[in-house]
């Protein structure tokens, strides 16, 4: 009997050990929220034109304009290119007048 004594381990009570887990738990769940609430930015203020509710009732009005303007055909609408739109009018070219250049005298000396 004296071996199965010895063999027994000196262990907590059961309520002792799961106190102290929910301790362990309960430190680790208030470190992690300070940790969110210093670490986390707060949420940005939104302006209350934006915050108002939305009208649910179809604008007449609205559709009306929208039905009455231009329409464009795809034919109208110039290709683009990777480097913007590509212009399709020529551009005059500027080719520079001809100047009168100085004639150069026989001698190296000025004449008087």
């Amino acid at each position: 009997m004296e071996a199965t004594n010895k063999m027994k381990k000196n262990s907590l009570p059961k309520p002792i050990t799961i106190l102290i887990l929910t301790l362990l738990t309960a430190l680790v769940w208030v470190g992690l929220n300070i940790y969110r609430s210093i670490a986390i930015k707060p949420a940005t203020p939104v302006s209350e034109n934006i915050l108002k509710s939305i009208n649910p009732t179809l604008d007449t009005e609205t559709m009306q304009k929208i039905e009455a303007a231009t329409f464009i055909q795809d034919s109208e609408i110039p290709p683009l290119g990777v480097g913007g739109p590509v212009n399709t009018t020529p551009v005059p070219s500027q080719t520079p007048a001809p100047t009168a250049l100085p004639e150069s005298s026989p001698s190296a000396s000025p004449e008087t």
